[in-house]
């Protein structure tokens, strides 16, 4: 009794593989016999896209948590920060004040050449990782203010 449950068992298991493994095919003709009316033609569709749009500042974004952040902050607000000797320096806000009237050539020349208690940068970036960084400013600390 027992040898027969397991064979009624493992031919259930393959006719259940077997007809999970067929595939069948239908016949346009048959098709058109079962559903004589035409239907009419669909209008091609743009391909669906699953990729998002490049972060053309990305490498921008990744040199500023890197050299800015530390001083201005992630946000962009700088404020009060201890140095290395144990001194203080107050960094400016990319979001107020002065920082909303420079050119993006004065940022620029800002970021290469220091001053006013910021390193120069020129000799650690490139002139296009300064423009990039600008840009990134530009966008992610100031977009939507007003500048002067």
């Amino acid at each position: 009794m027992t040898q027969l449950k397991l064979a009624l068992a493992a031919c259930a298991i393959l006719l259940f593989a077997f007809a999970c493994t067929t595939t069948t095919t239908t016949n346009t003709n048959d098709a058109a016999r079962i559903n004589p009316t035409p239907t009419a033609p669909t209008a091609p569709t743009a391909p669906a896209t699953t990729t998002a749009a490049p972060d053309e500042l990305a490498a921008a974004r990744a040199t500023y948590d890197v050299v800015c952040a530390k001083c201005h902050m992630p946000n962009g607000e700088g404020g009060t920060v201890e140095l290395d000797e144990g001194a203080t320096l107050k960094v400016p806000s990319f979001k107020t004040g002065r920082a909303l009237t420079h050119t993006d050539a004065q940022f620029a020349r800002q970021i290469a050449n220091g001053g006013d208690g910021m390193p120069a940068f020129k000799s650690r970036l490139t002139p296009e990782q300064i423009n990039d960084l600008v840009r990134f400013i530009r966008r992610e600390h100031q977009a939507g203010l007003e500048h002067k």
